[in-house]
């Protein structure tokens, strides 16, 4: 089977970590997949925070719902939006979830467990990060993604349902 289906199909939430680092080169990589990703009217209003300090990832831990293996990922990203525009405001969110796929997909490939965390639409955990990480008041967090040298492993989900398919028209 092709490479890239292979990645697709064996990712998964990974959710424990070793305490091996992740090396710079390998962020670059997983960094330069997210740039890669479609957005809207070509805008790419995408940017990132990218997280190792240990007080960080155990304050988003400890205040952040679903994220209690920040405390032991190696990094984490979170996936950001500048909103200055009608066109930003519209399509971040699909912007930002393409980017999001594409960090999750290369962590995949390089042998790095990850997990997405939401961050947007939810109030609570918006205000959370942007406060944590002083993000400027035009930049919107939509996802924050773990990142470690998986300590668990899972098999590779087949979710292939042929009742959700739909040929022509419902």
């Amino acid at each position: 089977m092709n490479e890239t289906i292979d990645t697709i199909k064996k990712r998964r939430s990974i959710r424990k970590y070793t305490q091996k680092a992740i090396s710079s080169k390998d962020i670059q990589t997983i960094l330069e997949c997210a740039m890669a990703a479609p957005t809207a009217r070509n805008q790419q209003s995408f940017h990132f925070v990218v997280i190792d300090d240990r007080k960080l990832l155990s304050a988003i831990a400890q205040n952040i719902e679903h994220a209690k293996m920040c405390k032991d990922a190696n990094k984490a990203i979170v996936v950001c939006s500048e909103v200055v525009n009608e066109a930003q405001e519209l399509y971040w969110v699909q912007d930002c979830s393409a980017v999001t796929q594409n960090i999750l997909l290369s962590a995949t490939a390089l042998g790095i467990g990850s997990v997405w965390v939401a961050v947007h639409p939810r109030p609570k955990k918006i205000d959370f990060i942007t406060k944590l990480l002083n993000l400027p008041h035009f930049i919107k967090p939509l996802s924050l993604v773990a990142l470690g040298y998986p300590a668990e492993q899972k098999a590779p989900n087949d979710r292939y349902d042929e009742t959700k398919i739909h040929r022509n028209r419902w």
